[in-house]
């Protein structure tokens, strides 16, 4: 598949946004001369066995992105073949990128990879927001294999794989839960609350693991680190 492409650079008196549909469909909401909101849904029915969806996301220097997700991503019966989602995010110096995904569904029968990697540069900042769901309302849900892999200019930030299965759920990992809902912030040290895990450099997660996602407690917590960066407030800025 042709690979989503969302760019951003500052600009007088209007940001550059470059964006190419792929899979998905980004979609410009709103700008400034370093700002850009951003509306990202699904350009054709995905996930289907075999679909590759790759997406490339550039916040340029001083920019701050806002990305939203539209409708959320089912993956579906895979009939035995994998389906992969790959997300590769490059955040220059002294930007910040917000993204709110919603829900990602791992259905009966599905098997997907799923991948994230972000790359930020000096006095980068981030919030994403992430949400895995084994099957809908009903099903026990398929397999998928998710990795989060976040670093700057001195190494690692954070690294996670998890690989999950409907049929065969693990102890210690989700459980009998099916949603695993995360806010993780990244680059700066946002106000936590217990239970929450403090990244070793600038950074924390709060989690949700549950039955159902609207039992979640983390909309208020994107909320809150969101705001810090939209309006430039951040407690700490990282290294």
């Amino acid at each position: 598949m042709i690979p989503t492409r969302i760019a951003v650079i500052q600009g007088d008196p209007r940001a550059r946004v470059d964006l190419a549909v792929g899979a998905l469909a980004p979609r410009l909401i709103s700008r400034d001369a370093a700002r850009a909101h951003i509306a990202l849904a699904a350009a054709g029915m995905i996930l289907l066995g075999g679909d590759d969806v790759h997406v490339d996301v550039s916040v340029g220097a001083g920019c701050l992105l806002e990305i939203e997700d539209v409708g959320g991503t089912i993956a579906y019966r895979a009939d035995g073949r994998r389906s992969s989602w790959t997300m590769e995010v490059h955040v220059a110096e002294g930007a910040t990128l917000l993204w709110r995904g919603l829900p990602f569904v791992a259905t009966d029968g599905a098997d997907v990879e799923r991948r994230t990697t972000l790359h930020l540069a000096t006095g980068a900042t981030a919030v994403i927001r992430e949400t895995l769901v084994l099957g809908r309302h009903g099903e026990s849900g398929g397999r998928l294999a998710s990795s989060f892999v976040a670093g700057d200019a001195d190494g690692p930030l954070l690294v996670e794989q998890l690989d999950l299965d409907g049929l065969a759920p693990e102890p210690g990992v989700l459980g009998a839960h099916r949603v695993l809902d995360s806010v993780i912030a990244l680059g700066f040290e946002p106000e936590t609350t217990r239970g929450d895990l403090v990244l070793e450099h600038s950074g924390a997660i709060a989690r949700h693991l549950g039955a159902e996602t609207h039992t979640s407690r983390l909309d208020r917590v994107w909320d809150e680190w969101a705001g810090l960066l939209r309006e430039g407030t951040r407690t700490a800025v990282g290294k």
